[in-house]
């Protein structure tokens, strides 16, 4: 999965990497996901900083280090790009089939096709997307409409 940022962004990040503090008996406590590439047009200095800090959230508990073209958390290295469209970055080389794109630029088929042409297999977009054969779900309004053998 790569996540594109901006705010909600770095909270998926940081949430599906283990950055949220979780009492052992939450079940969400083990959920994380495998974030194998983050994307920010904002560079790669700035993406770190911004996922260290959050000004609601407070600190995360991990260490940070930027390397040439990777972001290094607690010694895991995930790759970066700062790129501004989503058919500059090689997602099917990097290895996602999934992205989850929280700019809230990238609404439509047309806009969203770059990452399809690029090798990505699944967009889930964080913003309502403007077309009628997208399935837009609002958890706990329409979530059941989801399923999983049709939308895979």
């Amino acid at each position: 999965m790569r996540v594109r940022m901006g705010r909600i962004g770095r909270l998926a990040a940081r949430e599906a990497i283990g950055g949220i503090a979780r009492d052992g008996a939450d079940p969400r406590a083990g959920n994380q996901l495998d974030i194998v590439h983050l994307n920010d047009i904002g560079g790669l200095d700035a993406t770190v900083h911004l996922l260290e800090f959050d000004s609601n959230h407070g600190r995360w508990r991990a260490r940070f280090e930027p390397i040439e073209n990777c972001i290094d958390i607690d010694g895991r290295q995930i790759s970066f790009t700062a790129e501004a469209k989503p058919e500059d970055v090689p997602w099917g080389e990097i290895g996602c089939d999934i992205v989850l794109e929280c700019t809230g630029r990238f609404r439509t088929p047309e806009t969203l096709a770059g990452y399809f042409e690029r090798g990505v297999k699944h967009v889930i977009v964080a913003a309502p997307v403007a077309a009628a054969e997208a399935l837009n779900i609002v958890v706990g309004v329409n979530d059941s409409e989801y399923d999983p053998s049709r939308h895979n």
